[in-house]
Parts: structure tokens; C-alpha cells; sequence
């Protein structure tokens, strides 16, 4: 006999509002998805969606947040023994598939502080992996890299990756390149 609903924890509903939003924004996008669509697909009432999330925003931020933290536990099992550049380049690469809810989130920043602190914690897993970069490579504490100049730039490529055009190559293939020209010793990223 199936549970009465009142019987399923708190947090395995909000569960299926995630795993319901997840599948909706990434086949129909944020704007397209309704907090309607979210809890039909979830077979929760719209009404309750609010006791589990304040706003669709609130939720968008959660199903981010939640994909990013998917994404770090499978590159700390498959990727264990590899170099931070590796872990990088393969977690952005793997992250290629939710681009667009990326871009999403950029429209939604100035609008939504959940938004906001879900894009911050994205931001500061790639900030962290190339600190991880450079200390393996002994240039965390080089007098003459610019490291907060070497982060805003990777940053900076990494979200200039995503504004769509003609000639864009994958964020990760330019990080790469990017981290490699630093590390080779050809970089602009010199303390002036």
C-alpha cells in the first residue's frame, strides 16, 4: 500500500521538487518552467511547493546548487589522483549540459539573493581549484603572479564563455589554455 503523502520526510519531497525541477529547466528552461509544471511533475499540490521553497527562485538556486555539489563528488571519486587543472577542465566540461541555466542564473542575479549566493558558490569552486593550481605548481606565493589578477581573469573567461556567439569554444578548453600559459611561464598575469 503506497504512504499517505503527510508520511514522506520533509526532505524526500523536497527532493522530488528538485529532481522534477531539474529535468524541467533543463528541457524547457527557467523561463518556460512554471512553479505549476514543478509540482504536477513532482505530484505535489502548487500550493504546498511554498512550504518546501519561498519562490521559483528559491528553487532554481537549490537545483544549481544541488548539480554543483553532484559535480564535485563525482570528480572527487573518478578524479581522486588527478592534478587541479584536470579536475577543473573535466568538472566544467561536464557541467557543458547545463549552459544554459547558467545564462539563466546571470538573468536572475540582480533579482534573487538565492540566485545570487547558488552563482557565488559556483564561482568559488573554480576560484578554489585554481588556488589548487597554483600552489601545486608553487605560485601561490610567487611575488611576481598577480594571483587575485590570475583569478578574475579565469572567472572572467569562464563567464565571458557563456555570452553566446559565433566563435565560442568551450569555457573549458580556454581555462586550460589559460592556466597552461601561466604555468608554462608565458603569462600576462605579472605583477605590474
Amino acid at each position: 500500500m503506497p504512504r499517505n503523502r503527510q508520511q514522506i520526510p520533509r526532505e524526500e519531497r523536497a527532493g522530488d521538487l528538485l529532481a522534477a525541477a531539474t529535468e524541467l529547466f533543463l528541457a524547457k528552461g527557467y523561463d518556460k518552467t512554471t512553479m505549476a509544471d514543478i509540482s504536477a511533475a513532482a505530484g505535489v499540490a502548487r500550493g504546498n511547493v511554498y512550504w518546501y521553497f519561498d519562490s521559483k527562485d528559491d528553487i532554481f538556486a537549490a537545483v544549481m546548487d544541488r548539480m554543483l555539489s553532484r559535480e564535485i563528488r563525482t570528480l572527487s571519486a573518478e578524479q581522486a589522483g588527478a592534478d587541479p587543472l584536470s579536475r577543473l577542465v573535466r568538472g566544467l566540461s561536464d557541467m557543458r549540459y547545463s549552459r544554459p541555466l547558467h545564462q539563466a542564473m546571470h538573468d536572475r542575479l540582480p533579482h534573487s539573493e538565492a540566485v545570487r549566493a547558488a552563482h557565488n558558490t559556483f564561482l568559488g569552486w573554480i576560484v578554489g581549484l585554481v588556488d589548487e593550481v597554483m600552489a601545486e605548481h608553487g605560485l601561490d606565493g610567487d611575488p611576481d603572479i598577480d594571483a587575485t589578477l590570475l583569478r578574475d581573469t579565469v572567472v572572467t573567461v569562464f563567464e565571458g564563455a557563456h555570452v553566446p556567439n559565433d566563435r565560442n569554444r568551450p569555457a573549458h578548453e580556454m581555462l586550460r589554455f589559460l592556466m597552461e600559459s601561466v604555468l608554462a611561464g608565458r603569462s600576462p598575469i605579472k605583477r605590474a
